[in-house]
C-alpha cells in the first residue's frame, strides 16, 4: 500500500471559510489558491508558479519521482503501484482541477502525492493569524505569538513551498506602534526575496521604514495594497517608481496629508489600476508625470467636490473605467460634463446614478454600474441622458418590486444593450412573468441576471440546496416569458439569498435549449 504521511502539526484548513465562486480568504495557516479554479470560471487567473518554467518546478518533479519509484519497488501487490506510472506532471494537472476542500485529502494519501499536490494550496498565503489579537499583547501569549510566526514562516519559505506562493499578505494582530511585532515584520520583509513567484503583496499596519522599502524596491511585483501603513519615507520622494500595474491605498482622509512619498509606489511608465479609498489621492495624481497606461481609476465619491478632480484626471489621458465608491452620504455636484479632452476613452462607470451622465457624456458609453440602490424614476431619468450604445447595465432598486415603466425606458433608450443585470429587488416569478409581459421585445439582449424571491420571503435563512431549488423552479415557470421578451437570450443567471450565490442557464448552440451550468 502506498506510505501515508501524517500533516504538518501546525497546518490547519477550515473548509468553511471557501465559497463556491472561486474566490477564497486566507485564514489562520490555511492557503488560498487561484490555481484551482475551475476552467471557466471567469476570474483572470495567473500563470501557475508549477509550470514547467518555473523556479522550483524541476526540483519538485525530481523528488516526487524519486518517491515514487521508491514506494513501487516496496510493494508488494502486482497493482499498487499502477496509480504511480503516470508522470508526475500528468499528476499535478489533476490535481489543479480538484476543488481546493478536498486537495488536503489528497496530499494525505501517500508521500509523492503530498509533494506534488501540497504547493498548489499556497497560491496565497497570510503570514499572520486572521483574529488573534491577544496573543501579541503581553506576558507569555507574546513568545507563544512569536513562536507560531515563525513556524509558519519556516514552512512557507522552505524550498519546496515558496515557488507557489504568488499572493502574500502582512497583517499584524495590531498596528505595530501597539504591539512589539517589529523584528517579526522585518524577517518577512527580509525573506519575500525567497518567493520567486510572488506577483501581489497586501500590507496593513505596517510600519513603512527605509528598509522594508529597499526590500520592495528589489522584488517584481505587479500588486501592492497597502492599508494605514504608516511611517516617515519622506526620504523615498525622490526614489525611482516601483513598477507595479495596480496599487490599492486604504487610508483616511488625514494619513496621506504628506502624500508625495506615495509616488514611490505610482510608476507613470507601468499603472494600470488604482484603487484609492481617500481623497488625498488627488493632489498626489495632479502633481505627478501622466500615467500613460493607467485604464481604471477608483476614487472615493467626495472627490467629485474637489477642485483637484480636474488637474487629476488630466493626468489619466488613457482611463477608460471610473468608479466612485460611495458610503451612505452622496454629495451634491453642479458639473453638467466633463470639460473637454478631459477622459476622452472613458467608456465604463460604476457610482451613483446622478453621476453617470455627467462622466459619460459626449462619450462612447459601454459599461455602466450603478452600484447605489435608487428610486426608479431617478434612475430612469439618468439613463435617458446617456448614449444609445450602451452595451452592460446593471443597478440595484429601493423597494420590493422592478417597475415596467424602467424596464419600457431601458428598452427603448439602449437598442444595442447586450447585458441586463437587477441586483435589487428579489422577485418572485409571477412578478417577473407581469413585468416582462408589459414591456416591448427586445431583440440584441443575451444576458440577464435577476435577484429571485425563495418560496418563504419571510424566512431569513433558507439552506442553500433549498435556494437553488427555488431558482430552478422559477426559471421553469418565467423561461417562456423571457424567451418571448428577448428572443436572442443566450445566458441566464438567478442570484438567490443575500449572499449573492446563483444558478446559471446557457443556450445550446446545436438544440436552443437551456442548460444548466457552473455559476
Amino acid at each position: 500500500m502506498p506510505e501515508t504521511r501524517k500533516p504538518y502539526p501546525f497546518l490547519t484548513l477550515d473548509p468553511l471559510t471557501l465559497n463556491g465562486t472561486g474566490a477564497r480568504g486566507a485564514t489562520d495557516f490555511s492557503p488560498v489558491s487561484g490555481l484551482l479554479s475551475p476552467p471557466h470560471s471567469a476570474v483572470t487567473k495567473p500563470k501557475s508558479p508549477l509550470s514547467p518554467l518555473s523556479p522550483g518546478f524541476t526540483r519538485i518533479l525530481h523528488r516526487a519521482r524519486s518517491l515514487t519509484s521508491l514506494g513501487s519497488k516496496r510493494s508488494k501487490r502486482p497493482d499498487a503501484g499502477i496509480a504511480y506510472r503516470l508522470p508526475p506532471e500528468l499528476w499535478i494537472k489533476v490535481f489543479m482541477h480538484i476543488p481546493l476542500y478536498l486537495l488536503p485529502a489528497v496530499t494525505l494519501t501517500c508521500r509523492s502525492f503530498n509533494i506534488l499536490a501540497q504547493p498548489l494550496l499556497f497560491s496565497t498565503i497570510s503570514t499572520h493569524p486572521a483574529a488573534s489579537p491577544s496573543l501579541a499583547l503581553r506576558g507569555p501569549q507574546t513568545s507563544k505569538y512569536r513562536k507560531r510566526i515563525s513556524e509558519r514562516l519556516e514552512f512557507f519559505f522552505s524550498p519546496r513551498i515558496s515557488p507557489s506562493i504568488v499572493e502574500c499578505w502582512i497583517s499584524p494582530p495590531a498596528p505595530e506602534e501597539d504591539a512589539p511585532t517589529d523584528d517579526i515584520i522585518d524577517t518577512i520583509f527580509d525573506s519575500l526575496s525567497h518567493l520567486p513567484n510572488l506577483k501581489k503583496l497586501s500590507c496593513r499596519y505596517v510600519r513603512l521604514t527605509p528598509r522594508r522599502l529597499s526590500v520592495l524596491q528589489n522584488l517584481q511585483l505587479t500588486t501592492i495594497s497597502l492599508e494605514s501603513c504608516f511611517g516617515e519615507i519622506a526620504d523615498f520622494a525622490a526614489a525611482p517608481s516601483v513598477p507595479l500595474q495596480e496599487v490599492t491605498f486604504k487610508y483616511p482622509d488625514a494619513a496621506l496629508r504628506r502624500g508625495k512619498a506615495c509616488l514611490l509606489f505610482l510608476s507613470p511608465t507601468h499603472l494600470e489600476q488604482l484603487h484609492a479609498t481617500t481623497t488625498s489621492i488627488l493632489p498626489i495624481l495632479s502633481q505627478s508625470p501622466p500615467f500613460k497606461k493607467l485604464r481604471s481609476l477608483d476614487i472615493p465619491i467626495e472627490c467629485i467636490t474637489s477642485d483637484l478632480l480636474i488637474p487629476a484626471l488630466l493626468r489619466c489621458p488613457v482611463v477608460d473605467h471610473l468608479s466612485l465608491h460611495t458610503t451612505d452620504c452622496i454629495p451634491r455636484s453642479l458639473m453638467e460634463s466633463l470639460p473637454e479632452g478631459v477622459l476622452p476613452l472613458l467608456s465604463s462607470y460604476s457610482g451613483p446614478h446622478y453621476f453617470a451622465a455627467p462622466f459619460l457624456r459626449g462619450r462612447n458609453a459601454k459599461t455602466v454600474d450603478i452600484s447605489v440602490p435608487c428610486k426608479p424614476h431617478g434612475l430612469a431619468v439618468s439613463l435617458v441622458r446617456l448614449d444609445r450604445s450602451l452595451m452592460s447595465l446593471s443597478f440595484l432598486l429601493e423597494g420590493v418590486e422592478l417597475p415596467a415603466p424602467l424596464l419600457g425606458t431601458i428598452h427603448h433608450s439602449f437598442p444595442t444593450l447586450k447585458k441586463l443585470a437587477v441586483g435589487q429587488p428579489a422577485l418572485a416569478s409571477a412578478e417577473i412573468n407581469a413585468v416582462l409581459q408589459a414591456v416591448p421585445r427586445h431583440y440584441t439582449l443575451s444576458e440577464i441576471t435577476l435577484h429571485i424571491q425563495g418560496r418563504d420571503k419571510f424566512n431569513l435563512w433558507i439552506p442553500p440546496d433549498e435556494a437553488a431549488a427555488d431558482a430552478v423552479s422559477c426559471f421553469s415557470k418565467c423561461r417562456a416569458a423571457l424567451l418571448q421578451t428577448y428572443p436572442s437570450l443566450q445566458v441566464v443567471r438567478l442570484m438567490h439569498g443575500s449572499q449573492g450565490a446563483r444558478v446559471m442557464w446557457r443556450r445550446s448552440a446545436l438544440s436552443g435549449l437551456f442548460v444548466q451550468v457552473a455559476a
